[in-house]
């Protein structure tokens, strides 16, 4: 349960942003890493490899760094430790980027069941606005 000091998730149409703005930049280092490094390998590995690459230093080391991907910045979003409202460490931010590739192949199903398991607090962290966190 988080404190009460935590700030607000962040709504869905806002997180939207975000999702769009990583997954197609990492879809694109994917192509492109795959077209270049691909001809002295197997395209998918390459591919594959470069897509991982860039989303791990997206949706880690950047957050890491700065508090959230390139998507959520540009969104207005920040991810925070919702203990202390602080950046997450690089731990949590590796376990939150596991749990996505998780819950990308487990939502299909989750849509069909009805399902509403929370996946938004992920590993003691949250999306928040940045405006909520003045």
């Amino acid at each position: 349960m988080a404190p009460t000091n935590a700030p607000p998730l962040a709504s869905s149409n806002r997180r939207i942003v975000p999702i769009w703005t990583d997954g197609l930049l990492a879809l694109g280092a994917g192509a492109i890493g795959g077209e270049l490094l691909g001809r002295a390998s197997n395209f998918w590995v390459a591919a594959i490899g470069a897509l991982l690459l860039v989303s791990f230093c997206n949706h880690v080391v950047l957050t890491v760094l700065t508090g959230g991907s390139i998507g959520k910045l540009i969104g207005g979003l920040r991810l925070i430790r919702t203990s202390d409202r602080d950046k997450p460490g690089l731990g949590q931010a590796t376990r939150r980027w596991l749990w996505g590739f998780f819950y990308i192949a487990i939502s299909p199903f989750l849509m069909l069941t009805g399902s509403d398991v929370d996946h938004l607090d992920i590993a003691g962290l949250r999306i928040v606005r940045t405006a909520d966190l003045r």
